[in-house]
């Protein structure tokens, strides 16, 4: 294919980093010598330069759909580029080494779009089932685990199967431990004043007004000349 449109002239010239560089001899078409050539392969285009240095390639072959085979019918170490339809042209390209030439069909046949889709529908196959085999994995682990537990007797089996009661899984009854086993709380102290509540206002008022009378007089014979023992005196008698 000759090339008139600049857009992929300047695209075969521009900075972007080639996939594959070098020389190699064509055959020509019409003349069916070979010319030493070198090429440039950038995506699934590959352009060829009449000399290495040269600004703009003379030709350029789009390689979406083509195939890349050993050239029978041709000595050293050719290959050709074919592409499908009865009156495609078929592209005749020489290497000068075995590795050359290996490494130059590598390249060409993976560098089509349809080449590169496949390779990423196979990686997406591939994550799919990497993925499902570690679920199933992690699936697996769960069950060993819950059966490790039930063989320990650390969960009950339930043949009803899961449960959303944490308490279906706990062997036993559940264990608690009463705060006041201690001995911090004194429960005969709670009853003795539960059964003096139950008496009457009058009653307690008495009581506790006698004790403080007793209490007081006692001070008061003690401390004789105080200001409170004289007052009291005075208000209630010696």
């Amino acid at each position: 294919m000759k090339i008139n449109d600049k857009t992929l002239a300047k695209y075969a010239s521009s900075g972007a980093p080639p996939d594959k560089e070098g020389f190699l001899k064509k055959r020509g078409d019409l003349n069916r010598g070979y010319q030493k050539r070198w090429f440039i392969l950038k995506g699934n285009l590959l352009f060829y330069y009449e000399k290495r240095m040269d600004k703009d390639p003379i030709g350029m072959i789009v390689l979406e759909g083509c195939r890349v085979e050993l050239s029978d019918s041709e000595d050293g170490f050719t290959f050709m580029l074919q592409f499908p339809g009865p009156h495609s042209r078929t592209y005749v390209i020489s290497a000068d080494t075995q590795e050359d030439m290996e490494a130059w069909m590598k390249a060409l046949s993976s560098a089509s779009y349809d080449y590169i889709r496949i390779c990423v529908n196979e990686l997406k196959a591939t994550l799919r089932e990497a993925d499902t085999v570690s679920n199933k994995k992690l699936l697996q682990g769960a069950i060993d685990d819950r059966n490790n537990f039930v063989q320990s007797g650390h969960i009950r089996h339930s043949q009803e199967g899961p449960s959303n009661n944490v308490s279906s899984y706990i062997s036993g009854p559940i264990k608690r431990h009463n705060p006041f086993d201690d001995g911090s709380f004194d429960h005969e102290s709670i009853s003795e004043r539960d059964s003096v509540t139950s008496r009457s206002f009058t009653e307690m008022h008495e009581e506790f007004r006698a004790e403080i009378k007793e209490i007081t007089s006692v001070w008061v014979k003690n401390h004789p000349n105080s200001n409170f023992s004289v007052e009291y005196c005075k208000k209630y008698g010696s």
